[in-house]
């Protein structure tokens, strides 16, 4: 009976066939667009609508200021203004100005705090478990607790559930990227990484549309959530449990999803064949601990890791939060970050597998460093929204190109974490970046008060994460790693864009079993 590597039997069926790129898509839909939805929904949908004065007493009010603002709002009494827009949202709805503006950077606060917990605890029981059906409970649970948020009408009610929502929304992330990622062949994996993360932009852009064209806010949020319950049932019906994940223990059904696959492909496979696999009681051993036990390398490469996620997500979401400062219109602020970091992921498609995965990474940091090292010397504006300025133009820059670290880094993880604590090896890095965006609502708060202090903290944690960057290894058209020993065996894998790749694992010959 032939015996084949599974790398081997990924090429024959293809490596970017017809079902998987169907597994792609409905991720892309199912997780990465529902995360740009829902990552700002609580920011989008608590702009400070325009408002105007009612009272005979508006002059002697303003009379020693240019305009209405937001503090001479908060010495008036509520029958002494009004809202000039008929669009409702949360500040209009739960009155969240003056002394109550806290609670909407606590509503996002509150959501970023169940991410990290999600994606830890998830991420280490989807190791013991399989990732399918957890996948398809957080779908479901991610758009139920969406569509019920809608209906609330207490605020604090509102905000419990969205740290709920970014428990489910942290769980999927991490059960279902390692079963996309895993059914991929080592030349298709940055295609489909490319795909997927555009569907980030794609949320964040339909986010905008809808809460701009929308007047309920709770219109808003439902329509946003709707689909996860289609794409659940898709999910559940006609997707398999992962082969790679199988073959820890299941081998017989690792053939029959492989069969499937062929089925979807167009191709065929032996009647009779074996699959080679790691050792046993190697797999059955390795938990996500053992990363920091192994070996000085795997510890190191770890902390890496884990530090350049915590910086690409601390950026990712300072710059977000606060470019209010530079535009005035937040819509269109956030919508074109959207589109400009789809466009970053496309092009960043002809360059990964060129210059690889770790190049790509350290002159990113490079970029985001440059672009908030200027901001930091440039003058604070405070333009009308059909204005722009370099410094509107660098901070989108910057924060696009973060948004394009925050998707390499899931490719580049998955790729440098072995099979046995893939999913638990991603949730701990995510665990770590979710931690730093915590901190990310309160910028606004802190650049009020010193404009400077953002741009040089993030300057000096991408120079950080551009040296951490130097310790993690090339994994270019690189297998999949199955154990811990094959992720040690990458510390000598460093790639040039100059010299020859080598690959990680030999690939031995097939064996004929008579």
């Amino acid at each position: 009976m032939t015996v084949y590597d599974i790398e081997d039997l990924y090429s024959h069926l293809g490596v970017f066939g017809n079902f998987q790129i169907f597994v792609v898509v409905m991720y892309t839909i199912g997780e990465r667009v529902t995360a740009g939805l829902l990552d700002f929904q609580v920011h989008i949908l608590s702009v400070i609508p325009h408002w105007s004065c009612v009272s005979d007493r508006c002059y002697e009010l303003t009379q020693n200021q240019t305009f209405f603002n937001k503090t001479t709002l908060c010495i008036m009494d509520f029958d002494e203004w009004e809202w000039r827009e008929t669009r409702s949202n949360l500040v209009t709805e739960f009155n969240l100005i003056c002394g109550d503006t806290y609670k909407i950077s606590l509503g996002s606060t509150l959501f970023f705090t169940g991410y990290p917990v999600g994606s830890l605890l998830i991420g280490i029981i989807s190791d013991y478990v399989g990732r399918k059906w957890l996948a398809t409970v957080f779908l479901f649970l991610t758009g139920l607790t969406n569509c019920i948020a809608a209906v609330l009408t207490n605020y604090t009610s509102f905000i419990i559930l969205r740290s709920i929502e970014g428990f489910c929304i942290g769980g999927l992330t991490v059960t279902f990227y390692p079963l996309v990622i895993e059914y991929i062949g080592a030349g298709a994996r940055n295609l489909a990484n490319v795909v997927a993360q555009c569907g980030y932009g794609l949320g964040m852009a339909f986010l905008c549309f809808t809460a701009s064209y929308i007047d309920s806010w709770r219109a808003v949020v439902i329509s946003t959530s709707a689909h996860l319950f289609f794409v659940a049932l898709i999910v559940a019906t006609n997707i398999p449990e992962s082969p790679r994940y199988l073959l820890k223990n299941k081998d017989k059904e690792a053939k029959q999803v492989l069969k499937i696959m062929a089925s979807w492909n167009k191709v065929k496979l032996p009647d009779e064949f074996e699959i080679r696999q790691p050792d046993e009681n190697t797999c059955q051993h390795e938990r996500v601990w053992t990363l920091f036990s192994y070996s000085r390398y795997t510890c190191m490469a770890t902390l890496a890791q884990m530090f350049i996620w915590f910086t690409a997500a601390l950026y990712f979401f300072a710059l977000s939060f606060n470019m209010n400062d530079v535009m005035g219109n937040p819509y269109l602020n956030l919508a074109a970050t959207g589109v400009m970091e789809i466009l970053i992921n496309v092009a960043s498609y002809f360059v990964i597998d060129r210059i690889g995965r770790r190049w790509c990474l350290l002159l990113s940091f490079v970029c985001c460093g440059a672009s908030v090292g200027v901001c930091r010397f440039l003058p604070h504006s405070n333009l009308h929204y059909t204005q722009f300025s370099f410094k509107s133009f660098m901070v989108i820059m910057g924060r696009a190109v973060a948004g394009f670290i925050y998707s390499l880094v899931y490719l580049y993880s998955a790729e440098i974490f072995p099979t046995t604590v893939r999913s638990s090896g991603l949730g701990l890095c995510v665990f770590v970046a979710q931690v730093s965006s915590l901190i990310a609502p309160f910028v606004i708060v802190i650049h009020n008060d010193n404009a400077d202090i953002i741009y040089t903290i993030l300057f000096l944690f991408c120079i950080m994460a551009f040296l951490a960057g130097w310790i993690l290894p090339e994994t270019v058209d690189c297998p999949l790693p199955r154990t811990i020993a094959e992720m040690d065996a990458m510390k000598h894998r460093h790639y040039s864009v100059f010299t020859e790749n080598t690959p990680l694992i030999e690939n031995e010959q097939t064996e004929q079993n008579s």
